[in-house]
Order: C-alpha cells, then structure tokens, then sequence
C-alpha cells in the first residue's frame, strides 16, 4: 500500500524597515516596511524515505523558483504535515505563491502537529523541540539566533544560508518522529486501507485486518466499536460503526479467520 505522506518546513526572512529608537512595547505600522518578508528555504521528506530535500531563494533572494518546484511535491501528496503548519507553513506558501501568480490549491489534506498535541496531550509547551523532548526524540537543531537572519538576508551569507538548510532539514526529521509518536494516539486523518483497497473494516494506516478492541453504545442508542491494529509497529485505534462492524465479522466467517 503506497502512502505519499509529507513532511515540511518553511524558514522565512525578516521584514526591513525602518524606525526612529529602540524602545519596550512599540508598534511597528504596515508604512514602516520597506521590504516584505519572503520565504528563505523549504525542506521536506517523504514517510518512510531517507532523504529530506530542501529549496532555498538563491543569490536573487527571490522565493518564486522554490515556490514553483515545491507545490508540484504538494500536489503528489494523500497529506501534508507540518508544526504549526495551518497557521502559518501554508498560509505563507499560498500567500506568497499568490504573489507570484503561480496556481496553488485553497486547501490540502493537512495534519498539523500543533494541533494533535494540544487537543489529546497535556504537555508542557506545545512548540515542536519541547514536545520532541517531553518524548525524549531527536531534539532540534540551533541555528545560530537572529544573527544567522541577519547574515542571510542583508549580508548575503552562503555559510548562513548553509545553516539555515541544516536547521530547516533538521525540524523535518524532528517533526516526522513527533508525528510518528502522536499517530498511533489519535484519530486518522485519511483511510489507506479503502485507498489501497481494502474495506472500510481494515486499518486506515496499514491496510491489515485488525482486532476487535471494545464496543461502545452512545446515550442515543448508536451502537459503534474500537478497533486496534494487530501490527506492533502501527497499533493505530479507530472507530467504525455497527454496519461496517457486522461486515467484519461476515468477513472473518467468510475467510474462516478466528
């Protein structure tokens, strides 16, 4: 069963602009930029697949080629996934695709981690490095502060720019294993099992016939069952209802399963 699950990241630039001093709680108006900021750098991988490939605004700091290349990746994509990414990783890519014109989808089959965590897990902070650490996964990469920014935007820096692919590289890595942690914990997000085609009845991440894990009636009388995956590595719960359940079971009987 061929799953195209991706995994992304986006740095982006500074805004330039000016003001008149430095000081605590001072707002900075729309008029006071010179220059918008853009996108640096993508990084990206595909579940399952070694190599993370990235994309950077090259020497004209112009993010439009990177733009182009990467959302033709989306477009091969069951689902996308990104920390924080529906707030903010797509909302710039659509933005700033728009504004180069460029032919981009008003919406994708998106998981966000963000998400994930803070609506089943009680942690300590939601950002992807501490829940990385809560889990004891990879731990980010640092990419030096404000000054690597600083360097890659106004100064032109090929070593900076360097270290911002490392990091960039580095929070995809991080981010699959978070959501490889938080997967078997919550609700799927798409069926591979139907898309393989299996039934309705197989688990939706790995396509195997699972076991039957309790059955549940609601206070209107709907009758529903949880279901676990027999294989270890995926372990994925979900729920199917009493129709697709007694189908399950006509299954079994069929194929002479216990």
């Amino acid at each position: 069963m061929k799953k195209r699950r991706l995994f992304y990241d986006i740095e982006t630039s500074l805004c330039e602009g000016v003001f008149f001093r430095p000081g605590y709680n001072q707002t900075v108006s729309p008029s006071q930029i010179l220059k918008h900021a853009k996108i640096i750098c993508i990084s990206w991988k595909w579940e399952g697949k070694d190599k993370v490939h990235n994309l950077d605004w090259g020497n004209e700091q112009c993010d439009k080629r990177l733009l182009e290349k990467f959302i033709v990746e989306l477009e091969k994509a069951d689902e996308i996934v990104a920390h924080n990414g529906d707030k903010f990783d797509i909302k710039w890519i659509r933005a700033r695709a728009a504004y180069h014109n460029l032919e981009i989808k008003p919406s994708y089959r998106s998981i966000d981690t963000y998400k994930l965590s803070k609506k089943y897990f009680a942690l300590p902070s939601y950002r992807l490095g501490e829940v990385a650490k809560y889990f004891s996964l990879e731990a980010k990469k640092d990419p030096g502060g404000l000054e690597t920014w600083i360097n890659i935007v106004i100064h032109k820096d090929k070593k900076a720019l360097k270290t911002m692919l490392w990091y960039c590289d580095g929070d995809v890595v991080t981010l699959e294993q978070v959501y490889k942690k938080l997967r078997r914990y919550t609700e799927h997000n798409l069926h591979y099992g139907v898309k393989g085609g299996s039934e309705k009845f197989h688990c939706p991440e790995c396509g195997l016939l699972p076991n039957h894990n309790k059955r549940y009636i609601s206070k209107a009388g709907t009758i529903s069952h949880f279901m676990i995956c027999v294989q270890k590595d995926c372990g994925q719960y979900f729920k199917i209802n009493n129709k697709t359940y007694q189908d399950y079971l006509q299954y079994k009987m069929i194929n002479s399963l216990n």
